[in-house]
């Protein structure tokens, strides 16, 4: 079983910077992308709430500039999704989806969060136009609309 020094699970903004700041610090680590492969912002359009991005983002070329920056570093990117750990003892031990079992000696769990919706259909009609999932990203559209 291999066995690595920094296990990353998780492909966002967290994922990624864990990557970066790990490999900076040698740590040699490894990002398992999970089930949304540059995690929910690859869902979003434009991000304009994020540091280094004055004039706003497209969500999937921000999180395309943050993977080649964890890769440029040094931080191997893996496509798998975790389905069980083993977190009794270190090194930890970490199964994949595709049958695949690592053990490390760090963990860094950067699985982020998911939207929830109520399943109508008119929620995927309107995604972006009106119905959002996040009010931290998208209240800023609606502060006109804020209570007097």
């Amino acid at each position: 079983m291999e066995t690595l020094r920094c296990l990353i699970l998780g492909s966002g903004p967290a994922g990624y910077t864990a990557g970066i700041y790990a490999a900076r610090a040698g740590l040699k680590p490894v990002i398992y992308e999970g089930l949304q492969p540059g995690g929910q912002l690859t869902q979003t359009t434009e991000v304009e709430n994020f540091p280094g991005y004055p004039e706003g983002v497209e969500g999937n070329q921000m999180m395309d500039d943050l993977r080649q920056q964890a890769l440029r570093f040094g931080t191997e990117i893996r496509g798998a999704i975790a389905t069980a750990a083993d977190l009794s003892q270190a090194p930890y031990r970490i199964t994949f989806d595709d049958g695949s079992e690592v053990a490390c000696h760090t963990l860094i769990i950067a699985t982020g969060a998911s939207a929830k919706y109520l399943g109508l259909p008119s929620e995927q009609k309107y995604a972006g136009m009106g119905v959002s999932a996040c009010a931290v990203c998208d209240g800023f559209f609606y502060r006109k609309n804020a209570w007097p």
